[in-house]
């Protein structure tokens, strides 16, 4: 029996949510990686689509969905979780001054100097857990605690592309100039999403990430 939720959204969807799975269960994210791999292998799938706690899945003939329905809830715990082999991704970023209009403001509010708040937004790895707002914005979880703050009360309408920005516990890159309301750090020249190429967005979920800083 599935411990997930498995149901239809309208015709040609599938949703597998694990939002009622307990905190304490193995890495359920991990989970939902492999249950994209696994659903993307099979060739039956337009596309796939993970996002914070689900996956919801596209078919290309509708008359699989009742079947596929069976099969992810039969197949969910044995999914291979250390299948999933993350590509790695190294981000130079410039930050503070032109580059990051909020790093000061965020400095000063958070009572960091500049080099600490460096430091600790590039201290760590991220993953990405899932793309969505732009095409190729992937949601990067692992923001240390110290730098979670609520998005901005009064977003702008024009955020630079290849901007790094913080939001609660995400830190994410805007792949596009776009309005929006993270905390901007600083900048990239990455290019996170071309159209041309063979995967169009540089970040695929499960993906690990780590911003190193550049100099001028």
């Amino acid at each position: 029996m599935s411990d997930v939720s498995c149901y239809l959204l309208g015709e040609q969807a599938i949703v597998v949510n694990a939002t009622c799975l307990p905190k304490n269960k193995s890495p359920i994210n991990q989970r939902l990686f492999a249950l994209k791999k696994w659903l993307d292998s099979s060739g039956d799938f337009v596309d796939v689509v993970p996002a914070k706690s689900s996956v919801t899945a596209y078919l290309k003939d509708p008359r699989k969905a009742d079947a596929w329905q069976h099969k992810i809830q039969a197949h969910w715990q044995d999914l291979e979780v250390a299948e999933v082999k993350p590509t790695h991704h190294h981000i130079e970023v410039f930050y503070g001054k032109e580059f990051g209009q909020d790093f000061e403001r965020i400095a000063d509010e958070l009572q960091l100097t500049p080099k600490q708040l460096i430091e600790l937004h590039s201290s760590v790895d991220y993953q990405v857990q899932f793309i969505g707002f732009l095409p190729g914005f992937a949601y990067l979880s692992g923001l240390p605690t110290a730098l979670q703050l609520p998005r901005k009360s009064t977003p702008i309408t024009k955020v630079p592309k290849g901007s790094i920005a913080i939001a609660d516990s995400y830190s994410a890159i805007y792949p596009s100039q776009s309005p929006g309301g993270w905390h901007l750090l600083g900048q990239t020249n990455t290019t996170l999403f071309d159209p041309n190429s063979a995967s169009a967005s540089l970040l695929q979920p499960g993906d690990i990430v780590r911003f190193v800083e550049k100099s001028c």
